[in-house]
Formats: C-alpha cells, sequence, structure tokens
C-alpha cells in the first residue's frame, strides 16, 4: 500500500486537473524533461518518488534534459500523449524553443490576463 501512494496521489491531481480543479500546488516541484522517453525513465526508475526524481535531476552528472518547472514560465501546453496509461502534456517554456513534457494536470499554463475594459464615450 505504501508503494501505491504515490500513484494514488499523482491519480489524483491529474483528475483533478482534467476536472478543471487546480493543479498541484506551488509548494510541490513540476518537473519536467526535454524527452518524454527521459521524464518516463525517470518516473520509473524512482519508481514515482518526487524527492529521489528531484535529487536525480539535480545530480551534476545528469544528463536527462529534466529540471523544474516554473508555473510562470508556462505559455502553453503544445502537445499531449499516452504511453502506457499515463498521460503526458509537452509545455511551451519563455525562453526556449523546445517543449518540456510533464505528467498530464501536474501544472496548468497561468490563466490569461483579462483585458482591460473599453470606456464607452
Amino acid at each position: 500500500m505504501r508503494r501505491s501512494l504515490p500513484l494514488l496521489a499523482l491519480l489524483a491531481v491529474t483528475c483533478a486537473a482534467a476536472q478543471g480543479a487546480p493543479a498541484k500546488a506551488a509548494s510541490e516541484p513540476v518537473i519536467g524533461c526535454t524527452s518524454l522517453a527521459n521524464l518516463r525513465s525517470l518516473l520509473r526508475d524512482t519508481k514515482g518518488d518526487a524527492a529521489a526524481a528531484l535529487a536525480t535531476i539535480r545530480d551534476p552528472k545528469s544528463d536527462l534534459g529534466c529540471s523544474t518547472v516554473e508555473r510562470a514560465s508556462v505559455t502553453e501546453i503544445t502537445d499531449h500523449a499516452a504511453l502506457g496509461g499515463r498521460a503526458y502534456d509537452c509545455l511551451a517554456l519563455k525562453g526556449t524553443a523546445v517543449c518540456h513534457w510533464v505528467v498530464a494536470g501536474s501544472m496548468a499554463p497561468p490563466e490569461p490576463k483579462a483585458a482591460p475594459a473599453k470606456s464607452k464615450k
């Protein structure tokens, strides 16, 4: 049961996001990789343990192309894939032309700012 708790939490976040609920709490970092294969490998190797995944990507010897993603840098979801019963989104980030793959629903782009109301004359 302990092994399934991180997976259950991840599924809850994914389902909540799919239903329009807020994405993952700001205090919990979201890991994104430029390669979907590397993200899947990281998740498999760390068995979904966020602390282990963070330690892996922060290791100077890591060449996975993964990092934490800040919500403020996300501009849009550019791609979506579902593999092996799990869904993934590729997020466009400010300052880079390469999207970063994350577990679907773990982070959504910021809401667009409303345009200022035009005054009637």
